[in-house]
């Protein structure tokens, strides 16, 4: 029974994890608005002297 209740929680965590950064074509449209609108790192640091965030080490 243990065993049951385990796969039972993996898969209700399987079912739940999407994958992709938006759950449909609207948010997709929303965030390459978003994008667009973002500076660049070298904007950031012409125009209001702030350093783009670091990049991520895997």
């Amino acid at each position: 029974m243990d065993e049951m209740n385990r796969l039972k929680t993996k898969l209700k965590v399987e079912s739940k994890k999407n994958g992709s950064m938006a759950q449909n074509f609207e948010e997709v449209k929303k965030l390459g608005k978003e994008m667009e609108e973002a500076k660049t790192g070298p904007q950031l640091k012409e125009e209001e002297d702030l350093s783009p965030d670091p990049l991520q080490q895997k």
